[in-house]
């Protein structure tokens, strides 16, 4: 710790920064604070959500010393970022200098291409009902829950099957997207979680329970929907995503509620030269 500190006060007086930005928590934004002792450069931190927000299946002690060098950085911070209001409400100490900022999405990368060339080029047939899943932690994102809900399913839509990513090369991940009929995610806990904007921004519908903002990004979202977190409701929600004939229109809804990556790095813009005047 004393040698990280001693390196990072050594790039912080080599160029003198106006100010210092930690995009994540606990050891990073701590480390960052810890750096900034008795330097009056202001510290901004980017709150992410498993930073804040209990995640107990990291392990116990983890998750709260975790969550206690974040709240503790909040103390030498000037002002606070976080992805979600529900990210905002897990802070512990001075919610009155926090402001919500998503992630945004590069809307180039991530955009409507055809279905059938997506499945040709991943070799699945072109008459299944794909559920795509992000299962980079099983156990918060519940894996269990995505693949209880999916044998309800296939009852229905017997051609309907999951489609389980798991540290895949992020450039494929608007390949996966393109090529599937849906998203789900049921996870424990998230923070503003990435894959929903990134599925919107490709068009493809989502079904999700309320966790993070996924609430916020699916409102007014053609079929797309929330359900309660457990297998039979989100089969019914998936039931009626493939029985929807409404055009998709995630795309355009983000681009409205200001969920792009040009509209979002202009936000964090204008908070830093807010607090360079400050």
């Amino acid at each position: 710790m004393y040698r990280a500190v001693r390196e990072v006060r050594k790039i912080i007086r080599s160029f003198s920064p106006d100010i210092v930005h930690s995009n994540y928590g606990t050891m990073t934004s701590f480390l960052s604070m810890v750096s900034l002792a008795f330097i009056k450069i202001p510290l901004i931190i980017t709150f992410h959500g498993s930073d804040i927000n209990r995640t107990v299946s990291d392990g116990l002690a983890r998750d709260f010393f975790g969550r206690l060098f974040s709240n503790l950085s909040v103390l030498k911070a000037t002002s606070l970022i976080c992805v979600s209001a529900g990210v905002k409400n897990n802070l512990w100490w001075r919610k009155n200098i926090a402001e919500i900022f998503p992630c945004g999405i590069n809307m180039y990368e991530f955009r409507p291409m055809g279905k059938n060339e997506m499945r040709l080029r991943l070799g699945w047939n072109t008459d299944e009902k794909v559920v795509l899943f992000n299962a980079n932690n099983p156990r918060i994102k519940r894996l269990d829950i995505a693949e209880k809900t999916i044998e309800l399913v296939r009852k229905k839509w017997p051609t309907a099957r999951l489609q389980v990513i798991q540290n895949i090369d992020p450039g494929e991940i608007p390949v996966y997207l393109n090529a599937s009929d849906c998203l789900l995610i049921c996870s424990d806990s998230e923070g503003s979680p990435m894959i929903v904007k990134e599925a919107l921004a490709c068009n493809l519908p989502v079904v999700g329970v309320d966790v993070g903002d996924v609430a916020e990004v699916l409102k007014d979202v053609a079929c797309s929907y929330l359900a309660e977190k457990n297998p039979e409701a989100l089969a019914d929600a998936i039931n009626f995503l493939f029985l929807c004939r409404n055009e998709p229109n995630g795309r355009t809804r983000l681009a409205e509620k200001k969920f792009t990556e040009d509209e979002v790095a202009s936000s964090i813009l204008n908070l830093y030269n807010k607090v360079i005047k400050q």
